[in-house]
């Protein structure tokens, strides 16, 4: 048996170190460096950290390794490096701590999104958690210690990797947690802290994020839910802003009164994140030497308000044909179309208004209402479709994008949209801002379309994107985008297809100019049982400089020479409408029922030249 576990049996109190990377920052590495990096270029200057935390009392010394994995690593051009950081880094713990301390070895969530949120699969994060692990294992570490994971299915993985790497190794598997007692996601800590007491783990955590009193609130809800021991390491209280410098403002002395009240509570190991200094853990070790000796509160002793967190289940779901006008018809295999109308650029939306009046008279099922389109700024794309459908009386097909939100505002306004009567979703990651008017805008991309879909999937069963019920499950139409001429026609076509196991149940083309190119994009998902109705997308070029900018300024569009050189040949501006309406009518005609339907573009407001393109 390891000499952690026998520590853990006997129920010792043990003391972790404090921050390592605030530290590093505080003693001169400057904030945009890979802190990780220390290890081979700052030696002496890791080593002090590592010194200073033995000295005043730890017991557990943690690795500078929370970024070093290959994800992270590669952002700083240092990937090649992985396994020399990772093992340099126990070098590094072990020769200050000795015998007289253990070493953790210290393992960060990837910095990107793993399914269902996101693209990279749980394969894939299993993988690069278990490259990271197996270094500092060959390393020679006492124990893994992972940490700050906010993504309950992330952490799972970590878990798992290290199972795989080193199954008798000793593993603290930590989340980190909001003010409200939850997962950044929204999940409540003691359903995680349920499922992390499931799975092969030695004890449970609780780090960073917030400070010491949220946690111990936590802490009295849990305790008494899962059977391992617990590890509470808060930050040093919440930031604050001085002179352009974060500051920490809890006391020393503050965090040595909760590091005594966490053990009176029954935890058993405890410690410091952000902002936890050297001082902090000196004064946390006396308060835990002259404290008396811990005391784990008993079953009987529950407290009323720790209940056993409950597993929600899925409510079933509304049938895809029940959900809109739109699913109905794509559901019993008719035909659709939409046109595509930009929201205003300005207040007054009376000509989208009246423009969606005459398309809905021309037979048309839906107004395709584009979000932000090229990164601008207009107006609200969910409002828009809002007016539209309560006085045009025609449904809109909602472009929804990850750019301008986080994952909270992206689930209230779903919540919204199908409280106020919208259900056709199409959900796209969106183009970057530097491709608009404000390049200097931040874009958020929490998650990326694939992670969205999983979002509303989630919703329509009824569940929230933190495991919560919704109460009454949603009903969006879940659509999503694919380019059938995009230059990676391979990583294109396995986006498209983790959209569709996230839930997309139809999708629509970027603007098609290459029938070929459609043709081989439907015959490879026929072939590859990718079953899910597709809608051509149709722009009807207005001039040779709009096939110009179209072809070499908006992604995803490839306009073939031969169409080039027509438009070309065209000098007059009403004979270019012309010949680019015949152009896009033809590409209608020649796909005939190869499609689901189309939605044909409106460019510069002419609604004329879209309905012509569909023979209305």
């Amino acid at each position: 048996m390891s000499r952690f576990r026998d520590a853990i049996l006997q129920k010792k109190p043990l003391l972790f170190d404090g921050a390592i990377g605030t530290e590093l920052y505080n003693r001169g590495i400057f904030i945009n460096r890979c802190f990780e990096d220390a290890n081979l270029s700052s030696e002496e200057l890791v080593l002090a950290v590592h010194r200073d935390y033995l000295k005043a009392g730890a017991n557990i010394i943690t690795t500078n390794s929370w970024g070093a994995n290959r994800i992270k690593l590669r952002e700083h051009n240092l990937d090649d490096k992985l396994k020399l950081i990772n093992i340099k880094a126990v070098e590094l713990a072990r020769k200050i701590a000795q015998d007289d301390a253990f070493v953790a070895g210290s393992v960060g969530p990837l910095g990107v999104r793993i399914e269902p949120f996101g693209p990279t699969s749980f394969q894939e994060a299993r993988a690069f958690f278990a490259e990271q692990i197996a270094a500092l294992v060959e390393g020679g570490v006492d124990l893994i210690s992972l940490e700050t994971f906010a993504d309950l299915s992330e952490i799972q993985q970590a878990i798992l990797a290290t199972r795989d790497v080193a199954p008798e190794i000793p593993l603290i598997a930590s989340v980190t947690m909001t003010q409200e007692g939850k997962s950044p996601l929204g999940t409540p800590i003691p359903w995680i802290m349920q499922k992390l007491d499931e799975w092969e783990t030695d004890v449970l955590g609780l780090n960073c994020s917030v400070g010491p009193q949220p946690m111990m609130s936590a802490v009295e809800t849990i305790r008494n839910l899962v059977k391992k021991p617990l590890c509470i390491q808060p930050n040093a209280g919440l930031p604050k802003s001085v002179e352009g410098r974060q500051i920490y403002m809890c006391t020393p002395e503050y965090m040595a009164h909760f590091a005594k009240e966490f053990l009176n509570a029954g935890v058993l190991i405890v410690g410091g994140c952000c902002g936890t200094t050297p001082e902090h853990i000196r004064a946390m070790s006396n308060s835990i030497r002259f404290s008396r000796a811990f005391v784990r509160v008993s079953v009987e002793e529950k407290p009323k308000q720790a209940r056993e967190a409950e597993l929600v289940e899925e409510q079933p779901r509304v049938p895809f044909a029940e959900k809109s006008k739109w699913s109905r018809k794509i559901a019993e295999g008719v035909q659709v179309s939409s046109v595509e109308l930009l929201p205003p650029a300005g207040i007054d939306p009376a000509k989208i208004i009246e423009s969606s009046v005459q398309i809905h008279k021309a037979g048309v099922d839906a107004i395709n209402i584009p979000d932000g389109p090229r990164a601008s700024a207009r107006m609200s794309a969910i409002l828009t479709a809002v007016m539209i459908e309560q006085k045009a009386k025609i449904e809109t097909v909602l472009h929804y994008t990850c750019r301008d939100r986080n994952l909270l505002s992206m689930q209230s306004d779903l919540l919204g949209a199908q409280a106020i009567g919208l259900r056709n979703m199409l959900l796209v990651t969106g183009d970057p801002p530097r491709l608009g008017s404000y390049p200097n805008a931040t874009g958020v991309f929490d998650v990326d379309s694939i992670g969205l879909t999983n979002m509303v999937y989630r919703l329509n069963g009824g569940i929230d994107l933190g495991g919560r019920s919704i109460g009454k499950p949603a009903s969006l139409s879940i659509g999503v985008g694919v380019n059938p001429v995009h230059h990676d026609f391979a990583f294109e076509m396995n986006r498209f297809a983790w959209k569709v196991d996230a839930g997309a149940e139809w999708a629509i083309t970027q603007p098609v100019f290459d029938l070929k190119a459609l043709y081989r994009f439907l015959e490879y998902i026929e072939a590859k049982n990718i079953r899910i109705p597709i809608i051509a997308g149709i722009w009807p070029l207005i001039s040779y400089r709009n096939a110009v900018f179209m072809n070499n300024e908006v992604p995803g569009v490839v306009i073939p020479t031969d169409i080039m050189e027509r438009m070309a040949a065209v000098k007059d501006p009403e004979d270019s409408k012309k010949v680019g309406v015949e152009i896009a009518r033809t590409m209608v005609e020649e796909l005939g029922k190869s499609v689901q339907g189309f939605q044909v573009s409106a460019p510069f407001g002419r609604i004329d030249l879209a309905l012509n393109v569909l023979g209305k």
